[in-house]
């Protein structure tokens, strides 16, 4: 099914993966910085399976099938719109490696069983729902704020994680305590950790965090990463990040 609102065309480049073309709604919900960086963070290996809940268009794992093409990538999807510009930017990309679902992320495991993935890869929604500006676009709220399932259901999803399973998201560096609790209540263990400052004078924005499934206590924290330089332009590591 073809999406029925206004769309636009887009190219995005990523290291190691060249670039994809993502068919993504002109207004709404459309892929930010966020979703780049977690996907250049993002470590997969030959022959790991996947999970994205939360896919949308599917950005994030169009990115990491076209750097891991010997993985298996399922972007799940549950508002149609979405749902149908994932399938066609699939298709558009050549990636058969990707297996797009849509369903529900609360009720994934209605179709899919617990333990059988490597990998989770997820851009949650930020802001608890209530709080925040709201946004009349559906996509674009369900997006922003928890509306489809608090952080804590999000966290939950580890069920579907093998053992040593490795769980990857990007969330507000305010909210990191608050992450990391909920994590370790839950048997994952934060083992890599990356914040994203704006600039470098200015305090972090975004963490990006990857635990593992019944892991150790061990925690690596990795070199800032810094966006902006001080005349606004991207850091040359962004640039890097972005192919430029």
């Amino acid at each position: 099914m073809k999406s029925s609102s206004p769309t636009t065309r887009d190219s995005i480049a990523m290291r190691g993966a060249g670039v994809v073309q993502i068919e993504q709604p002109a207004k709404g919900h459309r892929f930010t910085l966020d979703s780049i960086l977690l996907a250049d963070f993002c470590r997969v290996k030959p022959k790991d399976r996947v999970l994205e809940p939360g896919g949308g268009t599917g950005v994030i794992s169009f990115l990491l099938a076209k750097k891991h093409p010997r993985s298996l990538f399922y972007p799940v999807e549950v508002q149609e719109d979405l749902y149908a510009l994932c399938e066609a930017n699939r298709r558009a990309n050549g990636l058969d490696n990707v297996i797009s679902i849509r369903r529900d992320i609360r009720r994934l495991n209605q179709s899919i069983h617990p333990g059988g993935f490597d990998v989770i890869v997820a851009n949650p929604p930020y802001q608890k729902g209530g709080t925040g500006r709201s946004s009349p676009d559906k996509g674009r709220q369900a997006a922003r704020q928890d509306l489809l399932g608090r952080i804590e259901f999000w966290v939950d999803l580890q069920m579907f994680l093998k053992q040593g399973g490795r769980y990857n998201l990007v969330f507000p560096a305010a909210r990191l305590a608050e992450l990391c609790s909920l994590m370790r209540s839950r048997k994952l263990e934060p083992k890599r950790l990356r914040s994203v400052h704006p600039r470098e004078d200015r305090p972090a924005s975004l963490v990006l965090v990857e635990a593992v499934k019944n892991g150790g206590t061990e925690l690596t924290i990795l070199p800032p990463l810094v966006v902006h330089e001080k005349d606004g332009e991207y850091s040359a590591e962004m640039r890097d990040i972005y192919a430029i």
